[in-house]
């Protein structure tokens, strides 16, 4: 991404200088997230985090005295419904930023609309490595998969596992995970590479193929709960006992309610769990009630929802402005820890773990370092 150009910096004197920042009603933010659908349960979570942050400082007085309303969008975890969604907030409700979208396709579609328009998009969940070209006026505030394959490729190493299988759900997220992943192996090392259409929940006939192949570890590629918990329990079924390691959709407490006993055992590798047994999980509980995919998914959105509404308090709501608040960040601490963002929009700061289902709970098993 390429920082102000002169033309958008001749724009942001002369919003300056025409008093562009006088209103004194409300500030519209909007929200893009899969509410409906097999990514449900990270939409609602996200959502709840992006709610509790702007309830939080409108009891504190809002932002510089102007209160924060919220305009929420279904994005279903689909390109489509969240370019419609990008374009109703930016055209009709003319929001001064979105928070999302959280699938990574839905990020991808709606940034040649927010870009177009100059309105910032902070993801707090999208990871594809697609999202650091995605446009000068997108960030997120979640790690790029093109480290984490970095770091489970490490981990397969340090376990010997040199013949990966891999199952992988045809979007935009899966994808570009199954791109990284392969390349951060090697070809010779994924000896089963299947793609299966969006929302595919019999997986049968590929596991019955699966017993006929030798492998050390598989890898359940999915995009959304059902998805994945499928794909894990059929394997299972066929009596498949190798080891499976997954990404973030994986840590997900939903898994144990879908599948308690095939989901034993898996791991994930993910960023830290945050908010976990402190005040934010407590004061969520009390909001929403458990959390249906991970507390860490609704911190990240809470973060995200105060990083944008600092960066408003520090410069207005121009666009341009809070592009460049984001780039020029020091640090902001949040649930999920301390972090910024570099010269393309991607988070830094954020580590990652290994995690794995034990006894109906995730736990962290270590930390795992990017070299």
């Amino acid at each position: 991404m390429k920082r102000a150009s002169l033309l958008g910096i001749f724009f942001i004197l002369l919003s300056a200088c025409t008093g562009g920042e006088s209103d004194n009603g409300p500030i519209k933010i909007g929200y893009i997230g899969p509410l409906t659908g097999d990514a449900a349960a990270y939409g609602v979570d996200t959502l709840n985090g992006v709610k509790m942050a702007i309830e939080e400082r409108n009891a504190a007085g809002g932002v510089n005295g102007r209160m924060v309303e919220l305009a929420v969008e279904d994005g279903r975890c689909t390109g489509a419904d969240a370019a419609s969604a990008a374009q109703k907030l930016v055209s009709v409700d003319r929001v001064t930023a979105i928070i999302g979208g959280q699938c990574s396709g839905e990020t991808l579609a709606a940034a040649p609309i927010t870009e177009a328009a100059e309105t910032l998009l902070l993801s707090p969940l999208s990871s594809s490595p697609d999202v650091t070209e995605a446009g000068d006026f997108v960030f997120r505030n979640y790690p790029s998969d093109a480290l984490k394959t970095k770091a489970m490729a490490k981990y397969f190493a340090e376990k010997g596992w040199k013949r990966v299988a891999m199952l992988s759900e045809n979007t935009d997220f899966a994808m570009a995970f199954r791109a990284a992943l392969t390349e951060n192996l090697g070809k010779e090392a994924v000896v089963f590479d299947e793609v299966v259409e969006p929302g595919t929940k019999d997986f049968r006939t590929l596991a019955l193929r699966l017993k006929d192949v030798s492998f050390d570890v598989f890898f359940p590629n999915a995009q959304g709960d059902a998805v994945m918990a499928a794909m894990v329990e059929q394997m299972r079924d066929q009596g498949l006992t190798q080891p499976m390691v997954t990404h973030d959709v994986g840590d997900s407490m939903t898994l144990v309610d879908l599948i308690p006993e095939a989901v034993s055992g898996m791991q994930v590798i993910n960023v830290p769990s945050a908010g976990e047994g402190g005040e934010f999980e407590t004061k969520y509980r009390a909001k929403f009630g458990d959390a249906q995919s991970t507390i860490a998914f609704a911190a990240h959105a809470y973060d995200a929802a105060n990083v944008l509404m600092d960066s408003i308090a520090k410069v207005g709501t121009s666009g341009p402005r809070l592009r460049d608040a984001l780039y020029d960040l020091p640090e902001h601490r949040g649930i999920v820890g301390r972090f910024s963002f570099n010269a393309d929009g991607d988070v830094v700061g954020i580590p990652y773990v290994l995690k794995e289902f034990r006894d109906g709970k995730i736990v962290k098993v270590k930390d795992i370092a990017v070299d």
